[in-house]
This record gives C-alpha cells, structure tokens and sequence, in this order.
C-alpha cells in the first residue's frame, strides 16, 4: 500500500507533524525527568572556581569580597591575515599579572574591578605598561534552581578607561608597547550558567558570556595603535561570544575548558587636516583555554592551564600558559 503523504508530500508532513511533535515532547520529558533523578542521586554539590576565561555567574555578597590574580606567560608568535593564513613575524614575548577584585553592595548588586600590568620584549627592546582599567556593576538576575531549568544568570554593565598606553609609540617595539585602545568603552556582559547532575558521580556546569563593547572616538598623536600623527580615530564595536565547560572529577577536582570568539567591526582613521584616511581592518578570532582546577572550598581554589589562538583574520596569533588563584573572605 502506497502511504497517502508519498502521493502527496505536504498532506503527508501535516499528517507527520503531530507525532514529531509528540515525540519532541516525549523526548523533553524524558531527559526532564532523568535529569531530576540523576539530581536526587547526585552524591556531593561540586565545587566549581569558573573557567579561565569566563565571568563568574554569581555576585559576590554584601560584606564580602573576592580576590583573583591572574599570571599570564605569554608568546604573540604571528599574524592572521584577511585570508585567514597565518603569518609569522618576530615574536613578542609578555608576562602579565592580572587581578579581578569583586565585592557586593546589596543581596542583587556587586561592584568588580579589573586592574592588569605587563612586561614584554620583543627582539632587544622591551617595556613595562599598565592597561585599560575596567569596572562593573553586577545584578543578579537569577540563580541556579536544582531540579529546574532556572540557571544562574547576572546582567554587567561596566567602563572601560584608557589607562593604557597606545600612542606615542617607539617603532623599534612593533607594537610590544600597546597596552590599551585610548578610548572610553562602555560594555554590557550577559552570563548564563547551569549545573548539570546526567551523572551524579560528576556534575559539570556550562557557563555561556556574551559580551558587547561600544567605545568612543578616540584623538591621537604621534604613532599609534591606529595610524601615524594627529588624527581621530573611530574605534570598531567588539563582541565576544565565551562558552565556558567545567566537568567535576571529584568534589575537588575539576576540568574545564573556553571555547572563545570574538569580532570588531574596523576602526577608520583620518589625519586631521588631510584627506589621508587609514586604520584597522575588522578583525576576529578564534580561541581555546583548556585548564584543571583544585577547590578545597567555595572560598579558595587554583586553575592553571592554557589559551591559545586556533584561527583568526586580521589578528594576532599567540599562546598562554595561565595561573590563577580564587580567595573570597
């Protein structure tokens, strides 16, 4: 017998839709109710420090605060060009200290900050700066419901300011000397973590960042990050897209990884009083940062591990070593 959706197959995906939807209802349910099992057999509630990479879902309490610096080892060994192909060019390398202080106002409101300085040489030539500050106010949205779908979720909105260096720059440093973008930045960052208990034995948690940075026009002198002389610069719009995946060995031990993209629209340049126009290609880049991290409580913990560039356009190459510790008193 010839089924009646073959003669006609629009009669027929009608009359397959309601058991494609059953089964989709079937399947949610299914995984909804092995999830909540595999919650109520969950052995310990996993000790998690955050990815490398990634905000941390929860603000921090009123009344107390957290202390994270970071050590970065770090080797910018070439260039992505417009087709993707990497270039090698003379390495630059960098160590950079890194510190995340976090402290809350109210039970929804934390206040953060992002303070990093570096040393680097490239060839004989090397240099001592400090970065962009960055600081955010933090509200928690929600947080993490065991047995439900309601994850941890936190709204930031921060600026950035141009405590970095990145004009008047030396040409015997091929841009080793940058430390900043010279332009007051305003960001929003959305984070979204849930727990998961599939096996109770090792819970493991996904942390989602998406991240987008307006900055302002920028006046510039000398050489600099986007051109040579006295001009203005447009600086290009940034997104950032983090997928951060922490997998719990044991209640102290745990394994995580960042799967990293981010794009900036191009930064025009104009040379004030000339028709000379110049500036950055939009650029974007594809990264990873594997790690391992010990917790002996919600308070203290170590991660040390990797993060490394795998593909990019109009961007720099590079590789990390990183180290971190988490105090929170």
């Amino acid at each position: 017998m010839i089924a009646l959706g073959a003669l006609n197959p629009i009669l027929g995906y009608r009359q397959l839709y309601p058991m494609k939807k059953r089964l989709y209802l079937f399947f949610v349910i299914l995984v909804a109710t092995f999830e909540a099992l595999s919650e109520e057999n969950a052995t310990y509630d996993p000790l998690y420090a955050g990815t490398l990479l990634a905000f941390y879902p929860s603000n921090a309490e009123p009344g107390r605060m957290s202390i994270q610096p970071y050590l970065f080892a770090s080797s910018r060994y070439g260039i992505y060009n417009h087709h993707w192909r990497n270039q090698e060019h003379s390495t630059i390398v960098q160590e950079e200290i890194f510190v995340a202080l976090e402290t809350g106002i109210t039970k929804s409101l934390d206040i953060s900050m992002f303070v990093s300085s570096f040393y680097s040489q490239y060839r004989s030539q090397k240099s001592v700066c400090f970065d962009d500050l960055n600081v955010y106010l933090g509200w928690q949205l929600s947080r993490d419901k065991k047995g439900t779908w309601i994850p941890d979720s936190r709204l930031l909105v921060g600026e950035i300011f141009p405590t970095g260096k990145f004009q008047h720059l030396d040409p015997k440093k091929g841009g080793s000397d940058i430390s900043g973008a010279g332009s007051y930045q305003t960001s929003a960052v959305l984070v979204l973590q849930k727990i998961f208990y599939t096996f109770p034995n090792h819970p493991y948690n996904v942390n989602l960042n998406l991240i987008y940075i307006v900055p302002t026009k920028v006046e510039t002198h000398g050489l600099n990050l986007y051109g040579d002389g006295h001009g203005v610069a447009n600086p290009g719009n940034h997104f950032i897209a983090n997928l951060g995946y922490e997998f719990s060995f044991t209640k102290n031990w745990g394994w995580g990884i960042d799967l990293r993209y981010e794009h900036q629209n191009k930064s025009p340049f104009k040379l004030r009083g000339s028709d000379l126009k110049g500036g950055l290609p939009s650029s974007e880049v594809f990264s990873l940062a594997p790690s391992l991290e010990y917790n002996w409580s919600t308070d203290l913990s170590v991660a040390w591990g990797a993060w490394f560039s795998i593909a990019g356009r109009n961007a720099e190459a590079f590789a990390s070593g990183v180290f971190n510790v988490f105090y929170y008193f």
